[in-house]
């Protein structure tokens, strides 16, 4: 379904424009069900290798050490339905999601592309890169 490019040891997936809007237009709905407060949280999506999107919102808790990132709950409930080869992800990410997301790079042998929208524009940047010294290492 979707073109990709084994470099080194990994599998990069290529998107269109088309695709990342639709990325950040799922997760952009999904933060109204943002926990306690709609549309007070944080938002993201996943897009699986066959081409499904699942949005996730971050979950507030009190002590905060308790609070599930919008990307941990995207990538939960793509594992729920049955799929677990994420090919990308929406950001800017925290550093405790960018290990979430490398570790599941690791797992699935996919360099997860995250798609950052900035001025309108969409980047994306294998979680390779924004991993210059992950753990554990390559």
């Amino acid at each position: 379904m979707f073109k990709f490019k084994k470099i080194k040891d990994k599998l990069v997936y290529q998107l269109d424009e088309k695709v990342c809007q639709k990325m950040f237009s799922i997760a952009n709905q999904a933060v109204k069900n943002a926990y306690p407060k709609s549309a007070e949280g944080y938002s993201a999506s996943v897009l699986t290798k066959k081409g499904h999107i699942y949005p996730g919102v971050s979950y507030n808790s009190d002590t905060l050490t308790l609070t599930m990132h919008s990307e941990a709950v995207a990538l939960a409930h793509a594992v729920l339905h049955g799929e677990k080869d994420i090919i990308a992800i929406t950001g800017p990410n925290c550093h405790i999601c960018k290990q979430l997301i490398w570790e599941n790079s690791l797992r699935s042998g996919i360099d997860i592309i995250v798609v950052i929208k900035d001025k309108n524009r969409f980047k994306k940047i294998p979680i390779s890169q924004l991993m210059p010294y992950p753990w554990p290492e390559k």
